[in-house]
């Protein structure tokens, strides 16, 4: 019988592991506020990009503000009285010094001097104590500015609200997550290998993924941690790839099909895929060679990968310049005598 063929050619192929996992967020967040109080603003909404330092929640803050006034006076008194403890303290000095200078040339008492020493030493612990007080009084006015401070709850760092948890009205404490707040750009892809592989990962090795949602793209990334444990009842190992993001296509969620170069080739053979006859009953593939005697021989092979353009990579079972039938295939047999279709393509 006629039958078109097509030769066997070779190609070199990147040796990879397969492997599947889902991406997870780079940093995923339940911001909480860090002071109690009522809800009275909620500027965002579940799959707004925010930046950080952005409000994602404002809390009722009256009662902060007036703490905050009363901080600030208490400064300025503080203040106040040191600058004035300070003047009494250089005059009582002056003065010390002063009659010191006169009891030593028999102008004045011992007494008279005497008083005038004790009054310059209160006089510094009276600096002292001022110091003291502007010191208390300028933690208070901290404390009184981070309260004013938490009534605004801010993004941790930039990222997309996957959740919003609280509405306007509600009363929130320091334990109550208000957002969910997701950073997606790179994301982190969890892959299962099998524990008889372990030693064909290791950190820093490419990684090309697909999904199923842009089954024409894929997404590259890298190694970046590999559990050194094997699931006892899975007999498998987790390993983390870190896959940039930039337009933010890939959802935390999505399941992933991998590749791990290994960084070696191969030789591959590639024939068309009209070439390759699947048998469901022994789940194998196989094709017919045309040897020189124009026989069709029939050879299991093993498949690798199926190309774009229509071919597919073969491991074994065929080798380089080999014929491989392309038609009729459902009337040949081992052993079959053919002739090779006139103006057929040999590709």
């Amino acid at each position: 019988m006629a039958v078109a063929v097509s030769t066997v050619k070779s190609q070199e192929q990147a040796v990879t592991l397969e492997a599947t996992g889902s991406f997870e967020p780079d940093e995923s967040s339940d911001v909480a506020p860090d002071a109690s109080g009522r809800v009275v603003a909620t500027p965002v909404d579940v799959g707004q990009f925010v930046k950080e330092g952005a409000v994602l929640v404002r809390l009722q803050g009256i009662d902060a503000g007036l703490r905050l006034d009363e901080a600030q006076a208490a400064v300025s008194r503080a203040e106040a009285n040191l600058k004035l403890a300070e003047s009494q303290n250089t005059l009582a000095q002056t003065t010390a010094q002063r009659y010191a200078s006169l009891l030593a040339t028999g102008d004045v008492s011992s007494t008279v001097a005497d008083q005038a020493r004790t009054g310059a030493e209160t006089s510094v612990q009276n600096v002292n104590t001022a110091r003291a007080t502007v010191a208390q009084a300028r933690a208070q006015l901290a404390l009184a500015e981070k309260a004013v401070a938490d009534v605004a709850v801010v993004a941790p760092f930039s990222g997309f609200i996957s959740q919003r948890r609280v509405s306007l009205g509600e009363y929130v404490q320091p334990s109550t997550a208000v957002v969910t707040l997701l950073k997606i750009d790179p994301l982190r892809l969890q892959l299962t290998i099998p524990g008889v592989q372990a030693g064909l990962v290791r950190i820093g090795q490419t990684v090309r993924a697909t999904v199923d949602a842009f089954p024409e793209q894929s997404f590259s990334g890298r190694i970046t941690a590999v559990n050194p444990a094997i699931s006892a009842e899975s007999r498998s190992f987790s390993v983390e790839a870190r896959v940039p993001n930039p337009e933010f296509l890939l959802k935390p969620g999505m399941f992933a099909v991998a590749t791990i170069d290994q960084g070696r080739t191969m030789k591959t053979m590639l024939v068309p895929a009209r070439a390759v006859i699947e048998d469901a009953n022994t789940n194998s593939y196989r094709v017919f060679v045309i040897d020189k005697e124009n026989k069709a021989r029939l050879r299991v092979v093993q498949l690798g990968a199926r190309e774009v353009g229509g071919s597919i990579r073969i491991l074994s079972g065929v080798q380089e310049a080999d014929r491989v039938a392309t038609s009729n295939l459902a009337q040949l047999y081992d052993g079959a005598e053919v002739t090779v279709s006139s103006g057929t393509p040999d590709n």
